[in-house]
């Protein structure tokens, strides 16, 4: 499986999710948070 993104967060925790947020905000326009659990935030 292949994605073209801006930014890969890894990990779907609190500082993950934050870091996601400010890549967007920052102007990336495909952000993709990676986590081992099927549910975001820790």
């Amino acid at each position: 499986m292949e994605h073209a993104v801006d930014v890969a967060v890894v990990g779907g925790g609190p500082a993950g999710l934050a870091a996601a947020v400010s890549a967007r905000e920052r102007g990336a326009e495909h952000v993709m948070v990676i986590d081992r659990n099927s549910w975001l935030g820790g």
